[in-house]
């Protein structure tokens, strides 16, 4: 594929991803607000224990071949079979493991039911384990538009059957029905639009799939660190702070890491498959990462650093005067979420560069560094210390990812850095506005008033800082916009790499 081809992928890919989670959001969030009107909060409380135990497996249950498959240079049908029978094979695994441990996990939640739901829920594993290499098939091949409908159609049963089971008095397992819904018809619709159900075959034993064992094996040592690191500050904290004060982290948390998240599901569903393909191509990738940076940098320190500026007006607005304790929290996540998101974007390009051990590395320093600064900051200053740990000591672990991600693309570590200053200048013109607009107007205007204006003034500053001080970036950040808006203008791609697709 040409670069041209590229770009046409990378719009088609993120239009309609973008396309599916808006989409399915719209159509969720009233369903999901029903079903929590029925339901009773000991419903999702037990659902959440059995996903505790079966969140954690699941990050096992296709061994990091998925991805694997998706980066390597060609797949043939052997390949594809023998990692199939493997993926399956280790999910019929989990299936017995977890059924066996079911009633130590209720013994411990002291919830007797938990040992049905759990056994139950089992089952997606299964089902899911069926789509595995037919997923990586459409992502090899671009097919994003598929992905979507999968991904829209198996959100949208999945939240119905929930409702009506909701209604129908079925409790908690109307959440667990409506899970497998999920499961059965995204698999479904996967396989169908990859035109073939890939039947597993271990004929030729683990031979066709050697040589992604030892990618996949960094994949799933960076997804047990990525796990570990994601969730460790709430471990701690649980047990440090009082319950309503780790309420505080707990939502400042989610909603500093909110506008991060969502773009980086988009963003890594399309560039990875993409950034795969080009890997060969070492000069390609690495102007590619320099400009997927300042563009992801761009949007970050916009979103993150504005949503730290605004968050005096934002908690009393939203949440109301009870969570004004969490303002300096969010203000203090929200400031370094831009690095956390980049982190997230140098681990899908190392990754997809064949350097997957780049990603392991960098998990394994912010997995042993960030529980202990947050402990520490805890332990000297409850919740504001361990909120300060994290600007404080995440600056080490991007440092460490942009080293090895440079060195994987054949760069300087400059390379890396460059990128990010004029976003960075711009969003601290913008902050220092924003706090000067408060210090001006706060006690005349009502708080909703000042955050709009606030929000409108910030934006409006930080783009025009934007353009001043990085033109070139601003123009393909606003090329990059209008193409998303304008569908017209790429129909989608082709599927490439036909020749190295599975034999049929």
């Amino acid at each position: 594929m040409s670069n041209a081809d590229f770009r046409q992928a990378a719009l088609s890919g993120a239009r309609w991803t973008l396309a599916a989670k808006l989409g399915l959001q719209l159509f969720t969030w009233p369903v999901t607000i029903l079903v929590i009107r029925l339901l009773e909060p000991g419903d999702y409380g037990l659902l959440a224990m059995a996903m505790v135990i079966i969140g954690f497996v699941s990050l096992f249950g296709e061994m990091g071949l998925g991805i694997a498959l998706v980066q390597a240079d060609k797949l043939n049908d052997q390949a594809a079979r023998a990692a199939c029978a493997g993926i399956l094979a280790c999910n019929m695994l989990m299936v017995v493991v977890l059924g066996t441990l079911a009633p130590f996990a209720a013994q411990w939640y002291e919830e007797p039911q938990l040992v049905d739901v759990m056994r139950v829920l089992t089952l997606e594993l299964l089902i899911s384990s069926l789509s595995a290499v037919p997923q990586a098939e459409l992502e090899r091949q671009l097919r994003f538009r598929q992905l979507s409908v999968a991904s829209i159609s198996a959100g949208i049963a999945g939240a119905t059957t929930t409702l009506v089971l909701a209604l129908l008095g079925f409790g908690v397992w109307s959440l667990v029905f409506g899970n497998l819904t999920i499961a059965v018809v995204r698999t479904t619709l996967i396989i169908f639009f990859n035109g073939r159900f890939v039947w597993p075959s271990f004929r030729h034993g683990i031979a066709p799939v050697r040589g992604l064992v030892r990618f996949s094996s960094h994949v799933l040592a960076a997804r047990v660190l990525w796990y570990w690191y994601g969730q460790s500050d709430q471990i701690i904290l649980a047990r440090l702070l009082h319950t309503s004060i780790f309420g505080y982290y707990n939502v400042a948390a989610q909603l500093a890491m909110l506008p991060a998240s969502k773009a980086m599901e988009i963003i890594n569903r399309v560039a990875f498959p993409i950034l795969s393909r080009m890997h060969g191509t070492q000069g390609s990738l690495r102007v590619m990462h320099a400009r997927l940076l300042g563009l992801v940098a761009t949007y970050a320190f916009g979103a993150c650093w504005g949503l730290a500026a605004v968050a005096p007006e934002l908690v009393a607005t939203l949440l109301g005067e009870k969570w004004l304790t969490a303002t300096l929290p969010l203000a203090l996540l929200a400031a370094v979420a831009p690095l956390r998101m980049l982190s997230a974007l140098n681990n899908t390009v190392t990754s997809a560069s064949g350097a997957p051990q780049a990603s392991t590395i960098e998990l394994a320093v912010a997995g042993s560094l960030i529980p202990v600064a947050v402990f520490t900051g805890a332990w000297v200053n409850g919740l504001y210390g361990a909120c300060l740990a994290w600007p404080l000591s995440y600056p080490v672990v991007y440092l460490v990812s942009n080293a090895l991600t440079c060195k994987a693309v054949g760069a300087s570590k400059r390379h890396g850095l460059l990128p990010l200053a004029f976003p960075m200048v711009a969003a601290m013109v913008m902050w220092l506005c924003i706090w000067a607009l408060r210090r001006q107007l706060s006690g005349t205007l009502p708080m909703g008033a000042l955050l709009v204006l606030e929000l409108v003034a910030g934006s409006i500053i930080y783009i025009v800082a934007f353009h001043v001080l990085a033109p070139a970036l601003a123009r393909d950040a606003r090329k990059l916009t209008m193409d998303l808006l304008r569908p017209g203008r790429s129909a989608g791609p082709k599927p490439p790499d036909q020749a190295s697709a599975p034999s049929r």
